[in-house]
This record gives C-alpha cells, sequence and structure tokens, in this order.
C-alpha cells in the first residue's frame, strides 16, 4: 500500500550542497568546548611559566613583554578560528533546516530532461476519418519521430482504417488485432448491452502488452482516435514524465480536464497543472510499473471505472492540467458510450491553442509535499470562504476579478447541488468528485479563482459510497 508519508526520489550532483550526518552539531559542539579548553590551558601555562621564570629575573622586562605579544597575537587567532567555527555552525544549521526540503521537494535537474522514447498508442476501431485527423495531427505536432513513436492499434476489421494508416507510411506502426467480435469473450447475459466494453478493455490489454513486453518500452501515452490535441501536447507528456518515476503517489499524467469548458477555466494560466485523486483518461501517460502491476489483474470490461476503484487507485493521484491538451472531436458522438456527455460537456472542452513550454517551468511544485502546502495556503489562506448564493453575485463584479472564494459542501446532495449552480459536471466515481484534490474541486469564472471544499468535520474523505440521485440526472 501507498501511504501519506512519501519522499520521491532525488539527486544532486552540485558542489555547493554538502550532505551532513546526523551528528554534526554535536561533532562542531564539541570542537568549540574543545578548542577553549586547549586555548585556555595553553594561556594557563604559559603565563604561569613566565611568571616563574620572569619572577627569578625581573631585570629582563623586554622579553616578558614580546611574550604578552606572542601569546595575544596566540589568543587572536583562536579568537578568529572560534569566530569562523561559529559562522560555520549557522551555515550547518542553515543546510539543515533546508535539506529536508531538498530531500522532499526537489528534484536533480538532469532528472527531469527524459530521454528514454514515449511511444503514443492510438487506439481504434472502425472510424477511417476520425484516424486520420487524429494521426495528422500528432505528427504536425511531435517534435522528433524518435522520441515519440506513434502506434496505431486496430481492434475491428475496417479495411478502410487500415488503409488510412497505411498512407502515413513509415511515419506510423500499425498493428491489427483478431477483432472483438471474433474473440472468445465471455459477457454475462446481463450485459449485453455493454458488449463494446469488454472488447474495449480485451483491446487494451493486448495493446499495452505489445508496448510494455514485446517492445519494451517505459512509458507510453494513450489516445483514442476521436480525440484533438493542443499544440504543446508533447511538451507537456514530456516534461511531466519524470514526475512518474520520482513519486510512488503517482500513476498517471492525463490531458483532460473534466471541468475544462471555457466558462470554466483561466485560459490565461496554461501552464497551471494540478494533481487530482480523479483519473480522466482522454489523452494520458503510464509507466512501465504501473502497467506491470495492473496486467495480471486487468478486467474483462469496463476498465477506466476499474481503474478509479480504491483498491486499485490505492490512493494515488494523477496530474491534470487547467486548460486540456485533448479535446474531443465530432467523432466522439460515434463512440461506445453512444454519445454520453458529449454535448453538454465533452464537445465544449476548451483545447489550448497556446504552446507552453513545460522545459522552461519548475514543475516540482507538483511533487506532493509541495502541492499539498501549495493548496492548503491557497484554499485555507488565501481564499474567502463564502455561500454558493453570495458567490453567484461576487462573481458578476468586476472589482472582484482576481479575488478567490471558498464553499464548503457537507454531502453528496450538497455538492451536486453546488456545483451545477457553478456549472461543473457533479458526477461521482468511487465518490470522488471528477478534478478533485484532496475533496476540493477548482473552477474560474469571470476572473475569479472558486473552490469547493469538502467540510471536514462531516467528509473526513472520499466516500464510495456517494452517488447522484436519479432526481437530478446526468
Amino acid at each position: 500500500m501507498i501511504t501519506s508519508s512519501f519522499t520521491p526520489k532525488f539527486y544532486i550532483e552540485r558542489a555547493d550542497v554538502y550532505i551532513f550526518p546526523r551528528n554534526i552539531m554535536q561533532a562542531v559542539t564539541i570542537k568549540l568546548f574543545f578548542g577553549f579548553l586547549f586555548v585556555f590551558l595553553v594561556w594557563t601555562l604559559y603565563v604561569e611559566n613566565e611568571i616563574t621564570s620572569r619572577s627569578r629575573n625581573s631585570d629582563n622586562i623586554d622579553d616578558l613583554l614580546e611574550s604578552a605579544t606572542r601569546l595575544e597575537r596566540l589568543l587572536e587567532f583562536e579568537r578568529k578560528k572560534i569566530q569562523e567555527l561559529t559562522e560555520d555552525v549557522k551555515q550547518i544549521r542553515a543546510r539543515k533546516k533546508s535539506w529536508h526540503l531538498t530531500m522532499e521537494e526537489m528534484v536533480s535537474p538532469e532528472l527531469k530532461h527524459w530521454k528514454e522514447p514515449i511511444p503514443v498508442l492510438v487506439f481504434s476501431c472502425n472510424r477511417a476519418q476520425a484516424v486520420r485527423d487524429h494521426v495528422q495531427k500528432l505528427i504536425k505536432y511531435r517534435p522528433s519521430k524518435e522520441q515519440f513513436p506513434i502506434i496505431v492499434t486496430q481492434d475491428c476489421d475496417n479495411e478502410n482504417v487500415k488503409i488510412e494508416v497505411q498512407k502515413f507510411g513509415d511515419q506510423v506502426q500499425y498493428i491489427k488485432h483478431l477483432a472483438g467480435d471474433k474473440a472468445n469473450i465471455t459477457i454475462p447475459p446481463s450485459h449485453r448491452q455493454f458488449t463494446a466494453y469488454y472488447r474495449i478493455a480485451r483491446h487494451y490489454k493486448l495493446a499495452l502488452n505489445h508496448v510494455f513486453v514485446d517492445k519494451g518500452y517505459s512509458s507510453v501515452i494513450i489516445t483514442e482516435d476521436d480525440l484533438d490535441i493542443a499544440p504543446d501536447f508533447f511538451s507537456y507528456f514530456s516534461n511531466t514524465r519524470y514526475l512518474l518515476e520520482n513519486d510512488e503517489r503517482l500513476w498517471c499524467v492525463t490531458a483532460w480536464n473534466d471541468n475544462g469548458k471555457l466558462e470554466n477555466i483561466d485560459v490565461n494560466a496554461a501552464d497551471k497543472l494540478y494533481r487530482s485523486d480523479f483519473f480522466a483518461g482522454l489523452g494520458w501517460m503510464m509507466s512501465s510499473k504501473t502497467w506491470h502491476e495492473l496486467e495480471p489483474i486487468w478486467p474483462v470490461g469496463f476498465w477506466d471505472d476499474w481503474m478509479r476503484d480504491p483498491l486499485r487507485r490505492k490512493d494515488r493521484q494523477c496530474i491534470r492540467p487547467e486548460v486540456s491538451r485533448t479535446g474531443m472531436m465530432a467523432y466522439g458522438k460515434e463512440g461506445a458510450s453512444k454519445g454520453q456527455f458529449f454535448s453538454k460537456h465533452l464537445a465544449k472542452i476548451k483545447v489550448n491553442d497556446k504552446y507552453t513550454d513545460f522545459a522552461k517551468i519548475n514543475l516540482d511544485y507538483l511533487l506532493p509535499g509541495n502541492f499539498e502546502k501549495k493548496t492548503h495556503f491557497e484554499v485555507m489562506k488565501q481564499a474567502v470562504e463564502m455561500g454558493i448564493d453570495d458567490v453567484a453575485a461576487f462573481v458578476l463584479l468586476p472589482e472582484n476579478k482576481g479575488k478567490s472564494v471558498r464553499v464548503i459542501y457537507d454531502e453528496n446532495v450538497d455538492y451536486i447541488r453546488k456545483a451545477d449552480k457553478l456549472h461543473v459536471m457533479h458526477d461521482f466515481k468511487a465518490g470522488v468528485p471528477r478534478t478533485a484534490y484532496d475533496g476540493i474541486v477548482t473552477c474560474f469564472i469571470n476572473g475569479i479563482r472558486i473552490y469547493l471544499v469538502p467540510d471536514r468535520t462531516k467528509v473526513p474523505g472520499y466516500n464510495p459510497d456517494w452517488a447522484v440521485p436519479a432526481a437530478f440526472g446526468e
């Protein structure tokens, strides 16, 4: 199990960073003590000897004065050494104070540049035009064929899809599996209407094994043929990959913001990223380590909801953007879900259209300790607590732009009602609201940051029993 106490891996190779043993302070204190003791003993013995000697020869005043001068110089030298040691102690204390921050909240710059190839695995079935449009975008925006090989995996026996993929020549790799309708898939009689979800789960397992087992890649970006992508899609994934490697509480990076409609986001904060307890999918990256954990127990159907189950998630989180790096093309209406949420939510997700070079941004703020502190400050210190009806009036006043507010919720129906007023998605998966981090869901309306925050006296954590009553609909 992953616990809340975690220290990510890090490496530091800078000459100006020192590692001190736990007992360094005792060592320096002892050194200071014996330094003082040594000076005192030398001074006492020297003076005693000089007094005894000079008392026998009181006429030699010049020698006595010269000895006193030497002693003064010796004491001045030792005083300077003690002062230097004192300064060293201050520096040691300062370094020790920041050492744990370095351990917990920094990753070596050299580890942030991910050098291994990250393939893009495109899932397809029978939408030839969708595959064509999606792959064209991938090729247009990827910086390198070697760094980001594109693998199109097809499940259905649709010849037009194969033809479209082959038109891209050596720009794309193509793999074909035995079609799901010809495979011996066992589907419970009560789930016959969900047959497509069982075929998709099988397809995912076959394709991911191809990437991680047959090809031996260490990570993968998973997309589907109905997704649009942003110009900085590859910058986003390549520069967040190191976080997966250095943070065991992180198990995916997603390009999708479930509440990413234009009315709910800050389009001027395209570089802003979050941690989230909610697995979104729809353009996401994971490591081979995660796949090797999941593959032996991979479900026969509904793989995405299965991943959201607490037994699989194990309190792990994903990185997600303020502004989505993927969007839903019109082809999404024709998918296995029969267009569920398409018109009301999916089609309205804003795809980022301005390039962000994430290589120039220090993303260590997304490491667990950093992000927890940052979120607590922004939500509990900066934001003003307010009722949901007051927020509705507050966001209409131009003078309030740039401010932030928090709205408290105490149970699932209360959350649903407040989410509806903010026009954010109100449903739960395994009790987790979409985009939530520690129960907190954020949106941005008319220049004002709004946080939906659980009342911890009544909502101590996620409740898997939380659901949307039928009266509220989808």
